[in-house]
Formats: C-alpha cells, structure tokens, sequence
C-alpha cells in the first residue's frame, strides 16, 4: 500500500479553492470516493487526515474546501467570520460543496457514481444540505453537526444518512434534533 495525495484546485464563482485527495496507487481502477467536509476553522490537517484514512480503506479520500484556498480560522471571531457569511447564504455554500464534489469526482481513481461525503460539526452542516439538496450522494454521516436546515423546501432526500450527535451538545440542542 502506498497512499498518494494531491492538491486538486478547483473554482466557484470566481473564487479559488484546494482539496487534499489521497488514495492507494496499488488498487487499480477507479473506486469510489468520500467527500470530507471541514468543521468551521476551514480545511485543515484534521480533514486531510480523514481523506488519506478513506484512501486506506480503498476509497478516494477528498477533504474539500468551503472558504477558499489556505482559508484556516484559527480564532473564535476569523472562525464565525469565515462560517456566518456561508450559513446566511445556503446556495453560495452549496455551490461551493457541489464544486469541491465535481473536482474530487473529475479525477481519474474515482468512480463518480458512487460518491458519499461525512462532516464534522460545520461540515456536518454542509454534508446534511447535500442530502437535503437531493444530490446523488450514496450516503452523508453527519458527526457533531449542525441541524439548522436551509430555508425553503428540501427536495427528496436520496442519499442515505447517518447523525452520530451528542445529546448534550451546546451548538445543537436536543429541541435542534
């Protein structure tokens, strides 16, 4: 096994965005591909990690990008700063989500038929909007998320979804669930 990985850039509405894909050069052929949508500091190592542990398990790994290229908060204010403009604008943000999925799709060790994305806390967010948007996702596991759908009318929901959430959470209630 060796686990290659890339910086795949990609564009949404003029803005600039990286991915960090992976996947294991000794599996040959295209496989299917998890999307990893970063919690609200922006697409970290933490993500990146997540794509190349998808990559060992013989997945195309894509830890994708919602606030731009080398985006990272790192205090509570440039974090609400980079995640409230999105929240108040759900269809910038699911434009940028479905951009990073075409990217990680476009390349040439992923089967983009099937496709699935998981999200942690912010992310989780995002990967519950792409269900919601109706989008051809296999499946959306949403860890620590948050619940707060879009406004509007969701269409049918044809992925398969999984929520892993603390009952206690602060960022979403139990009256949230």
């Amino acid at each position: 096994m060796s686990i290659v990985t890339e910086t795949v850039t990609y564009e949404y509405n003029g803005k600039a965005f990286a991915g960090h894909l992976a996947y294991d050069d000794a599996i040959s052929g295209k496989r299917p591909m998890v999307t990893v949508s970063h919690a609200w500091s922006g697409r970290s190592p933490f993500e990146d990690d997540k794509a190349v542990e998808m990559a060992k398990l013989g997945y195309v790994g894509f830890a994708i990008d919602a606030y731009g290229a080398g985006v990272l908060g790192t205090t509570q204010e440039e974090r609400e700063g980079y995640m409230n403009p999105l929240l108040g604008d759900r269809a910038e943000l699911l434009g940028r989500l479905r951009a990073g999925i075409a990217a990680g799709s476009a390349h040439a060790m992923t089967d983009s038929d099937r496709v699935a994305a998981i999200g942690y806390c912010f992310g989780g967010l995002c990967v519950l909007d792409l269900a919601r948007s109706g989008d051809a996702l296999r499946g959306v596991v949403s860890l620590h998320g948050l619940f707060k759908p879009p406004p509007g009318p969701a269409n049918a929901i044809t992925a398969r979804v999984l929520v892993l959430h603390g009952w206690n959470d602060p960022m979403a209630t139990p009256d949230a669930v």
